[in-house]
């Protein structure tokens, strides 16, 4: 009996903080919409219907607004999906190096390859190809560390690290052999900016996402396994390393795909599921479920300070995302270290 009055208000508590998200995630789209290089424009809302607003609307907000939602759920679902494979709350795309790793690719084809001086149509397609790639080829390294050295999850965050550090390296090691132009484009693709995305990159994210998501939302059970050891993870029927490989190769690709058509939007995967935590509990029934949502969430606020805050100059989302995310992370750091 106290067992279904304590579950009653365990779903009663999660269906409010559903809607509030969803209510908040609502009002801040609108927001976006509203809000152009000139900062928020509330009398907007009387220019619906007309045909250059609705053009400015529906071919530059919409779109911008769009690929918010979708990378703050593809990197708020990643960071969820590391930090239960790997039982570490520190674990995100952006500690475990694939931020960096996309930041060498993208720069690796815009300085070697000449993607953006070379006037090909396919520009924006080769840089986002070769980030991509170089994120699965960082994420292959620390499962093939992990499974030939029999690495801990610990211990495969610390390589994470390790090949953060390596990549932004080889990153500086490309700029110093490029000319200003060359230079200047890796910088402004590392910022991270949803003006980047179109329709069609927004279409990818979708197809990408909805299955994945499906899947840990039917396995979530697993997640909530391995949180109680590996041992009893197998108990209960889990196949822990194939599952955790699997986990963290999906999560690279979520990240992956967002990184590489956006830039680098650091911590978001790091925030999201730590946020459901703190309301709802560790249930990875609901972190997986509602990470995507407050990620989006976070995306999108961001977003309207970068083009607020000191407008009609409109900074760079990664900027903001880090400016939030560094303080909880050294937050998260040493509370761990007292644990």
């Amino acid at each position: 009996m106290h067992q279904q009055i304590v579950l009653k208000k365990r779903v009663k508590k999660t269906g409010f903080a559903l809607i509030f998200f969803i209510i908040f995630l609502t009002i801040l789209t609108f927001l976006n919409l509203l809000t152009g290089a000139n900062g928020l424009h509330v009398e907007d809302i009387y220019n619906f219907g007309n045909q250059n607003f609705d053009l400015v609307l529906f071919q530059i907000r919409l779109p911008r607004v769009v690929a918010g939602i979708l990378a703050g759920a593809l990197l708020g679902l990643s960071g969820a999906i590391m930090q239960g494979a790997l039982k570490n709350p520190l674990a995100s795309p952006f500690t475990l190096g694939v931020s960096s790793s996309a930041g060498f690719g993208a720069s690796f084809a815009i300085i070697i390859l000449h993607a953006y001086t070379n006037e090909s149509i396919n520009a924006n397609f080769n840089v986002a190809f070769f980030a991509f790639l170089a994120t699965i080829f960082c994420m292959l390294i620390i499962l093939l560390l992990g499974k030939f050295a029999s690495l801990s999850p610990s211990s495969m965050i610390l390589a994470g690290v390790g090949l953060n550090s390596l990549f932004h390296a080889l990153t500086m090691f490309l700029q110093y052999f490029a000319d200003d132009i060359e230079v200047s484009a890796t910088l402004f693709w590392t910022f991270g900016d949803l003006a980047k995305s179109s329709w069609s990159e927004n279409s990818i994210m979708v197809m990408v996402f909805i299955p994945i998501y499906i899947y840990f939302i039917l396995n979530y059970w697993k997640m909530d396994a391995l949180n109680f050891g590996d041992d009893s993870a197998k108990s209960r029927g889990v196949k822990v390393d194939s599952f955790r490989a699997i986990s963290l190769l999906f999560a690279s690709f979520l990240s992956a795909v967002a990184v590489s058509f956006l830039g680098i939007i650091g911590f978001i995967g790091l925030i999201a599921p730590h946020v459901i935590k703190i309301l709802l509990g560790g249930s990875y029934r609901w972190v997986l479920t509602l990470s995507p949502i407050v990620g989006a969430i976070l995306v999108l606020g961001s977003d309207f300070l970068a083009k607020t805050i000191i407008s009609p100059i409109i900074i760079p989302i990664g900027i903001i995302t880090s400016f939030l995310g560094v303080p909880i992370f050294l937050y998260l750091l040493l509370k761990r270290s007292k644990l």
